[in-house]
């Protein structure tokens, strides 16, 4: 895939995928913590696929709110892992209420 800059020049980008990304997250941030794959889904599940909390807490065995909790931190860490700026994975407002 390639963009061009406004000036005309044209910019081929890197072919990545899903799995270079998951292997990334694996190698720099998650390794074989079993712990942070769990939330990692949680995540994926809620922010790539849309699923609401409770679905996603239906499927994993926990209330919506140890959902949210686990989706706040999961997000934390990565945040600090990743040295993100503090909009990087923003929780949504109904999101951050259920949190605290």
């Amino acid at each position: 895939m390639s963009v061009t800059r406004h000036n005309g020049t044209k910019i081929v980008l890197p072919r990545t995928g899903a799995d270079e990304f998951w292997q990334l997250v694996h190698d720099h941030f998650a390794n074989d913590d079993e712990r942070k794959w769990r939330y990692l889904a949680m995540l994926a599940l809620r922010e790539n696929a849309g699923w609401p909390l409770d679905r996603i807490g239906n499927v994993l065995g926990h209330p919506k709110g140890h959902v949210t909790r686990c989706l706040a931190r999961i997000k934390q860490e990565m945040r600090i892992t990743f040295q993100a700026e503090p909009a990087f994975l923003d929780l949504p407002d109904d999101e951050v209420e259920l949190a605290a």
